[in-house]
C-alpha cells in the first residue's frame, strides 16, 4: 500500500450518500462495482473518488467490508480507511 492520501469526505444526510475524493476533479466515468459503490475516475484512468448511496442505512453493520474496498481501492492503509469509515458513521449520528 502507498502512503496515507489526503480525502475530502461530504455526508448528504437527506438521501444517505457519502462521497468520498482525492481531488476536485471531474469525473470522466464512474463503475459500479457488484456492493453498488460507484468509483469515479478521471480522464487518465485515475481513481479519484467514490460515491456510496444509502451509507448508514446500507453499510452500518458491513463496516470491515466498506473500509476493505476503500482501502483496496484508493491503495491506502487500511487503518486509514477505517479512520474514513467511522468518522463518517459517527457524523451521521451513529451509535
Amino acid at each position: 500500500m502507498s502512503k496515507m492520501k489526503s480525502f475530502h469526505v461530504t455526508y448528504d444526510g437527506d438521501s444517505d450518500v457519502l462521497y468520498i475524493s482525492v481531488r476536485k476533479a471531474p469525473a470522466a466515468r464512474g463503475i459500479e462495482d457488484g456492493y453498488g459503490i460507484v468509483w469515479r475516475y478521471d480522464g487518465d484512468g485515475e481513481l479519484i473518488g467514490a460515491t456510496i448511496v444509502g451509507f448508514h442505512d446500507d453499510w452500518f453493520n458491513n463496516r470491515p467490508t466498506l473500509s476493505d474496498e476503500i482501502s483496496r481501492r484508493f491503495e491506502i492503509p487500511s487503518q486509514q480507511a477505517r479512520v474514513i469509515v467511522d468518522q463518517a458513521m459517527n457524523g451521521t449520528g451513529a451509535d
